[in-house]
């Protein structure tokens, strides 16, 4: 198979292919199969991913505006009184960004486009066991944010979650494997769904119109199982 995967060097490269050989009975069509599995379920995520992510961002946002200040980026950035290094680097360099976009391009500056340049990392990390006495332990905080919340507050099983998703978020992000154990994408799949069941939703109308992630996995499963009976 090393010698049909040559031509793809300059394109996808063998290198990448290769790891789409799940066994080592694996046939050059079969590689590719595998491939283009991978995208497709990669593509049909991505609601779920994004959902979860604006939703969640906007969130803290909002409680943090309620219960630390409606200023809170302007002012954690001249005087770094709560956050972390980490997360305070991330939010000056997100500012900073995002001023000099406006400049470029003209636009007028506001701190919610400060907002959407916080990445997914920088959100899921105010929610560790750090920022329980800064945040999680303030009265309605935790609840505000997760507010379908169904057992005693613990952040400790948010962060969880949401640092596993996070992982799966960025490896589909930067289109590596995710299907190889289609169970395991079901799973994590399941664990956005949780996690958006407890934050604020709209009834989630937008994502029940453009999720298509049942469908394509099933589908896909389906295949994979024909392919199976054939061998």
């Amino acid at each position: 198979m090393t010698d049909s995967m040559n031509k793809y060097n300059s394109t996808y490269s063998a290198e990448r292919l290769s790891a789409y050989a799940y066994c080592e009975t694996d046939t050059m069509q079969d590689v590719i199969k595998n491939y283009s599995n991978n995208i497709q379920i990669s593509q049909a995520i991505y609601p779920e991913l994004c959902t979860l992510e604006v939703i969640l961002r906007n969130s803290i946002d909002s409680i943090l505006k309620q219960y630390i200040s409606n200023t809170w980026i302007e002012d954690e950035i001249n005087n770094n009184v709560w956050l972390d290094p980490s997360e305070y680097t991330a939010l000056v360099k997100a500012y900073n960004t995002t001023k000099d976009e406006c400049i470029a391009e003209k636009k007028d500056f506001t701190i919610g486009k400060v907002v959407a340049n916080l990445n997914f990392g920088f959100w899921t990390n105010l929610c560790v066991k750090k920022y329980n006495s800064k945040i999680w332990n303030k009265p309605k905080c935790f609840y505000g944010v997760f507010v379908n919340y169904p057992h005693k507050h613990s952040i400790k099983y948010i962060a969880k979650k949401l640092y596993t998703i996070r992982r799966f978020r960025n490896r589909v992000f930067h289109y590596e494997k995710i299907f190889k154990y289609p169970s395991r994408t079901l799973s994590l799949y399941n664990d956005i769904l949780e996690m958006l069941s407890y934050l604020p939703n709209d009834d989630l109308e937008i994502l029940k119109k453009t999720s298509t992630f049942l469908d394509i996995y099933n589908k896909l499963i389906k295949d994979l199982n024909i392919g199976n009976k054939k061998t």
